[in-house]
């Protein structure tokens, strides 16, 4: 299935939504006691989706419905490092391109469609 990387323009707020409902389902199984939240600033910088675990570590994730991440769709995500130091593990920008990127220490461009990758070889 990769009809969502095919799909130009797909709804920003369609794409969150999906990707809300996948992380409770994999909340509602994990065994690392993960809360998931919203971070925002009073001065409006944001990252879509907080998960911290039951020791305090942050793993924020931002939501990208096109193709391609820019260093700027890092912005919240760095905040969040920057202001959370201790805290923060890694940044993630969920986008529907194909391929796994490295946007400096801790911050990665990971696609959508690790959720339904097939995680064995098809025979």
């Amino acid at each position: 299935m990769d009809t969502l990387g095919a799909a130009p323009g797909l709804p920003g707020d369609l794409v969150e939504t999906f990707v809300c409902a996948e992380l409770l389902k994999h909340l509602a199984f994990s065994t690392r006691g993960l809360s998931l939240w919203h971070y925002r600033t009073q001065t409006g910088i944001e990252v879509d989706f907080l998960l911290e675990d039951r020791h305090g570590k942050l793993t924020g994730i931002e939501v990208k419905a096109a193709a391609t991440v820019e260093g700027k769709d890092f912005k919240g995500l760095r905040h969040l490092q920057e202001t959370e130091a201790e805290r923060f593990q890694r940044g993630i920008v969920l986008y529907t391109g194909r391929e796994c990127v490295a946007f400096g220490e801790a911050m990665f461009a990971v696609p959508m469609s690790v959720w339904w990758a097939s995680q064995h070889p098809s025979t």
